[in-house]
């Protein structure tokens, strides 16, 4: 069943050793992202939940403090190493292509926070939704490196929010 194997040479973390069905792998090694995206959150030291809400319009709960709660979308980033700052699409052969697209740009309204994690390495890119604003519906990571593991974004954001309030 397995016929891969794994070293210490391996850069990249392993990626379906199993063989599963490419469009359910998807699906799995998404769900993983976002479980990465909380531990490493978590080990950032902040309190992090996920939100067990199919299809919701932010994946976790982060608690920066002083009640000051961020939503968070996280979108795994694979071998592409494109970001997409879209919600709403869904892909696959059973996917009904007559139906009109309920595809959206994320905005302040849906999330504080969009984390892309390179499903290659576990890297986290902490990314403020107003920045999305100034780009189009994707973002290649190489172009991102200044979100690249700033948890210090998560305390700016909270620090805006609590000002706001």
């Amino acid at each position: 069943m397995y016929n891969k194997s794994m070293s210490e040479e391996n850069i990249e973390w392993a990626r379906n050793l199993t063989n599963t069905e490419d469009g359910v792998f998807r699906t799995i090694n998404g769900n993983a992202d976002e479980l990465i995206g909380i531990g490493r959150t978590i080990k950032a030291g902040f309190a992090c939940s996920r939100v067990d809400i199919t299809n919701g319009k932010y994946d976790a709960i982060v608690d920066v403090g002083n009640s000051i709660l961020l939503r968070i979308q996280i979108k795994g980033v694979g071998e592409q190493g494109t970001v997409s700052f879209t919600g709403g699409g869904r892909s696959g052969q059973q996917i009904n292509r007559a139906v009109k697209s309920r595809s959206y740009k994320y905005t302040e309204k849906d999330i504080d926070i969009l984390m892309a994690v390179d499903s290659r390495n576990g890297e986290c890119y902490i990314i403020p939704v107003k920045d999305l604003k100034q780009w189009g519906a994707t973002k290649a990571l190489s172009t991102l490196k200044k979100y690249k593991e700033n948890w210090d974004i998560l305390i700016k954001i909270a620090n805006e929010k609590r000002k706001n309030n």
